[in-house]
């Protein structure tokens, strides 16, 4: 289990030796036009602010030939102002240097020659911008959604439909990306996706991803990244792809911070942030609580059922009638600090956390007839409680050798809890009279350890080598009892489930990156990964099951640009492992007609994709357009059955009717589909965008198969009044979506919102709406197989009315330009449903 981990530092030892290796340049070579000749001189100078009269640290210094007007070489400033060109060509130059915040500064022609090859430039002062910003002022507004050639990023920040909302909210509106009415995430009609936090996995996500989202305020997510096919230095993060919410952090220099509030008719939240960067040294922190009530949902199933596939008819009926309120929140915080010992070494250190806490209560109405005849009847009256928490810390070291040659050494550690308790009295037979209690608890438990190491090397053609070596080490646990009394005997039953989960993995990997016949962009690499698994029993005891398997996982990327259009094309193979929540084999008998339980032996799916794109930009519009197919084997997807069938899992349950929900690797999951997105300005003050994506999915298995098509459409749409009024209008639709054993019905979600500003810009206030046209949002799912067949209607009341009240404070200065961090990103598990 240590060998692969020792092989991959010797990946990055070797990396550090090619440093040392690469042969530099002859300085008579022939080169092309615009790039500088190689000889003996040199040119020396130092940066300083013209107010302050402080070095400017990496200035940004641009040679320019005098004879092609085009530059040559280049460098930027060190920690004390100052830059050095060596090995400068003899001839005549210019010289620009630049920097955010300050004018540019042109000197005129100069000469190297043989008789004079040092030119020492001396002090160049750099003058401020006359009008240095004194709070933050939009020159310009960025698009909602732009397309970054390897990701789509969709700008939260500047979508005020998102003000007084919560993350679920936001990823609705993220192209390609569907989001259900319980949260469920699928991206390109695929639920088998990894969400990061900031590039880093997060401990609230380990339990559900549907729960954690509606935890984090919208107003402190700032972007939203969609990464289709991530390059080797990524984790080997399987079907569909990673989602990245980058919150809102800001590293330039003064004091300054925000506080905002949202009061509405079903969720409340209020959030804040301070940010401190003095010199060298940056502190940042923010905390945001999300409040839920009013979140009312009505159910309805209809099951019929068969004791034999052969048989002609259905002989057992299920009807069942259901009613729930969830109401709750949660606090979600995070503190950083960053510093830069000096212009080559910087450190970074940050702590996350949250904790929620949830309450639900519902009554359910089951009727079980055989023919006209009435089996049993059942009203189930249920109440629970979730409490979760969880920390998150991190750290890291780079070191700069020169301009895109580090190395950087990072550390990350997680836990989380998750403890339940669901409380059910259930009255039997048209006198309702009560008959047996049920009391369940869970105690989960997750911890993550991560260590990684990741060197990047520039050669002389301007390609770039990235190396790296990482281990995460996981562990899960789950401590279940469940509890039943039947009054009418006081019989009791205590059936404790108790289990533990290891995961270690050990990768190392090698990205390349080159252009090829100087028109092409390419990006290569491959990734090694050693999976270690330990599964423990405790209660009830069996026997432990181990794994072990290695994975080779190859990428490339191409691209070609003409002009203001982008080609890609890409392949990667991923390998997704299941997380805590599809292994866990604890029993979730919240309804003692559906039983739901994890299955702690799935196997890690592998899957292929391929993606061809397009990509144009306009004076005011953009299009993005992909092709892709992706293909899954050993595909892990959620199955029912029903007691009575040959292949039931728990002979206990022996009522007619009652169904089981685990996960099995069924086969192979095949998806073909087209993206587009894309947006205009049709008048300087109107914005226009939208997304469309279809899909056509295969699922093969040798227990049942399905296909269909599905597709997602989405709009949105702002306009700037003037004197800090707008207006934006979100509007999305998804198709019925097929499963293994039927489909799930499409569903709508619309938004609008207007806000004025106030206090030259420092404060705005807003008015929106969610689903101003319907109070509810209807749910529909039919499942099938030889044994039964089922259908279900959720409606979810999800109108909702908000007033919100945000305000900037303090000044930010343009003084210096953050050092760009690295951090760590896990993106190797299965998300869950």
């Amino acid at each position: 289990m240590r060998y692969p981990f020792l092989t991959a530092l010797l990946c990055v030892a070797t990396a550090f030796s090619l440093r040392a290796q690469a042969p530099a340049p002859p300085s008579s070579s022939v080169v092309p036009t615009g790039s500088i000749q190689r000889g003996s001189g040199k040119i020396t100078g130092i940066v300083t602010d013209s107010s302050t009269s402080k070095p400017v640290e990496f200035a940004t210094i641009s040679l320019i030939s005098a004879a092609t007007g085009k530059p040559v070489d280049g460098t930027v400033t060190d920690d004390r102002g100052r830059f050095t060109l060596s090995k400068v060509a003899m001839g005549t130059y210019s010289m620009t240097v630049s920097f955010i915040g300050y004018e540019t500064f042109t000197r005129s022609t100069f000469t190297v020659s043989e008789k004079d090859p040092e030119v020492e430039l001396g002090r160049i002062v750099l003058k401020p911008i006359q009008n240095k910003l004194k709070e933050v002022t939009v020159v310009g507004q960025k698009p909602l959604v732009e397309d970054k050639v390897d990701r789509m990023v969709y700008n939260a920040d500047q979508d005020i439909t998102n003000i007084g909302g919560n993350a679920s909210d936001v990823l609705k509106k993220v192209p390609s990306l569907t989001v259900d009415l319980d949260g469920n995430v699928q991206l390109r009609g695929s639920s088998n996706v990894r969400v990061l936090i900031n590039n880093k996995p997060s401990s609230i996500m380990a339990n559900s991803v549907a729960d954690a989202l509606k935890q984090i305020p919208s107003d402190m997510i700032k972007t939203v990244e969609v990464i289709t096919s991530p390059s080797a230095k990524y984790d080997a993060e399987g079907t569909a792809g990673i989602i990245n919410i980058i919150t809102k952090k800001n590293t330039l220099y003064g004091v300054n911070g925000s506080v905002s509030t949202s009061v509405g008719s079903r969720s409340s939240n209020g959030n804040g942030n301070v940010n401190v960067r003095r010199g060298k040294v940056g502190f940042n922190a923010s905390m945001g609580t999300h409040q839920q009530y009013n979140n009312k949902n009505e159910s309805e199933l209809n099951r019929s059922t068969k004791s034999l596939p052969n048989l002609e008819n259905y002989d057992t009926f299920l009807e069942q009638l259901g009613e729930s309120k969830r109401r709750g929140g949660g606090l979600y915080g995070q503190v950083g600090f960053d510093a830069d010992i000096d212009s080559s070494n910087s450190i970074n250190a940050g702590i996350n956390f949250y904790q929620g806490n949830h309450r639900n209560q519902g009554i359910q109405q089951s009727l079980t007839q055989s023919a006209s005849t009435p089996l049993q009847e059942i009203e189930n009256n249920s109440r629970g409680k979730n409490k979760n928490a969880s920390v998150d810390m991190n750290m890291g070291y780079t070191h700069i050798f020169k301009p895109q040659q580090e190395l950087s050494v990072l550390a990350q550690w997680n836990k989380g809890f998750n403890n339940s308790t669901t409380d059910q009295d259930i009255y039997l037979n048209r006198d309702y009279f009560l008959d047996t209690l049920l009391r369940n608890t869970n105690e989960g438990m997750n911890r993550e350890m991560t260590f990684q190491v990741d060197y990047v090397h520039p050669f002389q053609n301007k390609t770039q080598l990235e190396v790296g070596t990482k281990g995460i080490l996981r562990h899960a646990e789950s401590d279940a009892m469940y509890r039943r009394l039947r009054l009418s005997t006081q019989a009791e039953e205590l059936r404790p489930n108790e289990f533990s989960y290891d995961q270690d993995v050990y990768s190392t990997y090698a990205s390349y990156g080159f252009k090829l016949r100087k028109n092409y962009n390419v990006k290569s690499g491959a990734r090694f990964e050693y999976t270690n698994i330990d599964g423990q029993y405790i209660q009830p005891y069996q026997d432990p099951f181990t794994d072990n398997y290695y994975n080779f996982i190859p990428n490339i990327l191409i691209s070609r640009t003409f002009k203001s259009q982008t080609f890609r094309v890409g392949y990667t193979q991923r390998i997704q492992r299941p997380q805590i929540w599809y292994l866990n084999p604890y029993v979730n008998i919240i309804d003692a007609k559906n039983v739901a339980f994890g299955n702690p032996e799935l196997e890690p799916e592998l899957s292929h994709a391929y993606e061809l794109g397009y990509s144009n930009y306009f004076k005011t519009s953009s299009i993005n357009v992909s092709l892709y197919w992706r293909q899954t084997n050993n595909a892990i997807e959620s199955f029912r059955s029903i007691v009575g069938e040959d292949d039931v899992l728990d002979e206990t349950w022996e009522q007619p009717g009652v169904s089981y929900t685990t996960y099995l690797n069924i086969g192979r999951n095949a998806t073909y589909g087209l993206s587009l997105s894309g947006n205009t300005k049709p008048v300087p003050k109107w914005n226009v965008g939208g997304s469309f994506n279809l899909n056509y999915i295969s699922l093969r298995s040798t227990i049942q198969s399905n296909s269909a098509m599905q597709y997602n459409v989405n709009v949105n749409s702002g306009y700037d009044f003037g004197k800090g009024l707008a207006a934006q209008f979100f509007g999305s639709f998804s198709s019925p979506r097929p499963t293994i054993q039927g489909k799930f019905s499409g569903y709508y979600y619309s938004s609008f919102s207007v806000r004025k500003e106030l206090w030259k810009k420092k404060g705005s206030v807003s008015l929106g709406i969610d689903n101003p046209f319907s109070k509810t949002i209807s749910f529909k799912s039919e499942l099938a197989n030889d044994y039964f067949r089922q259908t279900t209607l959720n409606q979810n009341y999800n109108r909702n009315v908000r007033v919100s009240f945000s305000y900037r404070f303090g000044k930010m200065e343009m003084n210096q330009q953050p050092r760009r961090k690295r951090s760590i990103r896990n993106d190797d598990a299965k998300a869950g449903e």
